[in-house]
C-alpha cells in the first residue's frame, strides 16, 4: 500500500474531516506510525499502556476480552478502513486497556501520537487540535449511540425478544432485512451459534419469519413485535 493510498484512506475518515491531504500527511509524517499485524498478532494487549490513537488503514480487527476463567468475550469488529478503535482510554486517566485487539487476518494498523490532539499555544498547531478533537468527539458519540442500541437488544428477555429487537430495529422499510452473519449476529446478541439457529427455526416454523439466504423476511409483523 502506498503513502498516497494511506492518505486517501485518512482523508475520507471521519477523524480526519475538514482536513486537506497535506495537513494529514505532516500529521502522519511527524506523529504517526503504520505497522502491518499478521493474523493472530495482538495490536494492543490487556496489560498495555493506552498512550496512542489508533486507525484501521486495511484487514480485520477483533476486539475482545478475556474474563477469569478463560472464556473470550467478544466486544466488537472493525473491519472499515478509517474506524478507530480504543480511541478514549488514552484521555480517561487508566493505566491499561481492559480489553485486547487481535489482527483476524493481515492487517494493517497506524498509530497516531497524542501531541496532535493537545494544546501548545501555537496557532496553525492549535487549530488543527481543535478539530481532531471535535472530530473526535464526533466518533465517540456514534459509537455511544450504536453502544446504547446493542445494550437495548442484548437486554431484551429471551433469545427470542433479542432476535426481535434487533429485527425491528434494523427494519426500514418493507419486511425484508438483510442482517449479519450467523456467528456475528450469535456475538452481537451474546447467545450461542446454536441457540440462535434454533429459535430462529422456531420462528421459521411458527410462521413469524422466513430466511432466505443472508435475508430475513418478516411474515408476521404483529407476532414478532408481541416479544418487544
Amino acid at each position: 500500500m502506498t503513502t498516497n493510498e494511506v492518505i486517501d484512506i485518512l482523508t475520507e475518515s471521519v477523524l480526519f474531516r475538514g482536513c486537506d491531504a497535506e495537513e494529514i500527511r505532516e500529521l502522519v509524517r511527524n506523529s504517526g506510525t503504520l505497522r502491518k499485524y499478521e493474523q493472530g498478532e495482538f495490536i494492543f494487549a490487556e496489560e498495555d499502556a493506552p498512550d496512542r490513537i489508533r486507525m484501521l488503514i486495511s484487514g480485520a480487527l477483533l476486539v475482545a476480552k478475556d474474563t477469569v476463567s478463560g472464556k473470550r468475550m467478544i466486544l466488537t469488529k472493525i473491519d472499515e478502513p478509517g474506524d478507530l478503535f480504543g480511541e478514549i482510554y488514552p484521555f480517561i486517566g487508566l493505566t491499561h486497556y481492559d480489553m485486547y485487539v487481535e489482527a483476524l487476518k493481515d492487517s494493517r494498523v497506524l498509530s497516531i501520537s497524542l501531541e496532535p490532539f493537545r494544546m501548545t499555544g501555537n496557532a496553525a498547531h492549535d487549530r488543527m487540535a481543535q478539530r481532531l478533537q471535535g472530530n473526535l468527539l464526533s466518533v465517540v458519540a456514534r459509537k455511544a449511540y450504536q453502544m446504547n442500541r446493542r445494550l437495548r437488544v442484548v437486554g431484551s428477555p429471551g433469545i427470542r425478544g433479542k432476535i426481535a429487537r434487533l429485527l425491528v430495529d434494523l427494519q426500514k422499510a418493507g419486511n425484508r432485512i438483510r442482517v449479519m452473519p450467523r456467528e456475528e449476529m450469535a456475538d452481537y446478541l451474546t447467545v450461542s451459534r446454536p441457540a440462535l439457529s434454533r429459535e430462529l427455526g422456531n420462528m421459521v416454523r411458527e410462521g413469524i419469519l422466513k430466511i432466505d439466504g443472508r435475508d430475513l423476511v418478516i411474515l408476521d409483523q404483529e407476532a414478532l413485535e408481541e416479544y418487544l
